[in-house]
This record gives C-alpha cells, sequence and structure tokens, in this order.
C-alpha cells in the first residue's frame, strides 16, 4: 500500500482516463481507462467499466472491462466482475461472481494484447446521428418559378384560337320583341280592341 491514497466519493462519476501512483478507492463511477502501479480498490456500491492496468486489484463492487494486474487481483465476497483478467495471483472468495478468461502466465504479453485491442476497438461518438434539414419553403417556391421562367411561351401573334366545329352550332340570339306605340298594344285581344272602338 502507498502512503497516499485517493478517494473517489460515492456522488461522483468521472469519464475518461485516470491515472496515478498512488492507491485509490472508488466508492463510485468510473468509464474509461484506468492505470495505476498501485493499488486499485472497488468498494461496494462502486462501478467501474474500465480497462484496468493495475498493480493489485480489490474488488468488493461491480467491474467490467480487461483487467491487468502485475502483482495480485482479490475478488471479495460482494464482487460482480466480467471480462478477461491476467494476474499471476488471484483470490476468489465464496459468493464472488466472475465471467471471463483468466491468464495467469506472462503478464507483459497480456498487457500488449489488451492495449492493441484497445488501440483496434473503434471511438464510440456520444454525439446523436445528424439527420439532413428538410428542404426549406422558400428553396421550394424558387425551384418552382425558375421551372416556370425556363419554360417557353408562344407569342400572342402564334397562339391559335379556339373556333367552334361546323357540327357544333353557335347559340342563338334571343327573339327580338315588336316595338308597340301604345301599353295595351300587342296584349289588348281582338275583341276588346272592337270594344275599345265602338265605344
Amino acid at each position: 500500500m502507498a502512503d497516499k491514497e485517493t478517494v473517489i466519493g460515492s456522488d461522483t462519476r468521472i469519464s475518461g482516463e485516470v491515472r496515478g501512483e498512488e492507491d485509490l478507492v472508488v466508492r463510485g463511477r468510473i468509464d474509461g481507462k484506468i492505470q495505476l502501479t498501485q493499488t486499485l480498490t472497488v468498494e461496494k456500491g462502486a462501478t467501474v467499466q474500465a480497462d484496468l492496468d493495475v498493480g493489485h486489484l480489490v474488488v468488493l463492487g461491480a467491474v467490467v472491462g480487461t483487467i491487468v494486474a502485475s502483482e495480485s487481483v482479490k475478488l471479495m465476497s460482494t464482487a460482480r466482475v466480467v471480462g478477461d483478467l491476467a494476474s499471476p495471483r488471484l483470490t476468489m472468495e465464496a459468493g464472488a461472481a466472475y465471467r471471463g478468461r483468466v491468464d495467469m502466465g506472462d503478464i507483459a504479453a497480456a498487457r500488449a494484447a489488451a492495449s492493441s485491442r484497445a488501440v483496434q476497438r473503434p471511438a464510440v461518438s456520444e454525439k446523436p446521428a445528424i439527420r439532413p434539414a428538410p428542404p426549406r419553403m422558400a428553396t421550394l417556391a424558387k425551384a418552382i418559378v425558375a421551372t416556370k421562367a425556363s419554360a417557353p411561351v408562344a407569342p400572342a401573334a402564334a397562339r391559335s384560337t379556339v373556333t367552334p366545329s361546323a357540327s357544333v352550332p353557335a347559340p342563338a340570339s334571343p327573339p327580338a320583341f315588336p316595338r308597340v306605340a301604345g301599353a295595351m298594344g300587342a296584349m289588348t285581344p281582338a275583341w276588346a280592341k272592337k270594344k275599345i272602338r265602338r265605344r
């Protein structure tokens, strides 16, 4: 154990790469990569989702990622670990859960393999995919106006006039009524005219 110790609180979350020369105690959450020469302790309730390259590792919480420990790894009864592990010494208490491969051979080769996998891993962008913006109404209006302007327009003299066909009769004009001098002219019956003359 180193003389100095750094503690990451339970309400603290770190995303990125963590490097150090002293002990690190995680009670919150770390996402990314951790590289320490001393001891990393993941407390109960803490979560570490990162590739680890440490001297000693003590896990009471949850760890997801590739683990390379140059000295030892100790998984306590409450530990939950997923990922490949490389260390010369591994201690696992009853109740601890682990899923992955264990390599207790050449640690330098395991470290090189872990770093090469990290390089080949594609970078994950947190930005959402940007969709192309829909065309604006002004742009559509301009395109319609440009299309109408480019269409050829025939001069007035060249425009054809539509004449009615011979088979279609022209509409008849209304009948002309003869003008009557008197108000009772055409409307008065013949027998009434005779009576008027007799008087």
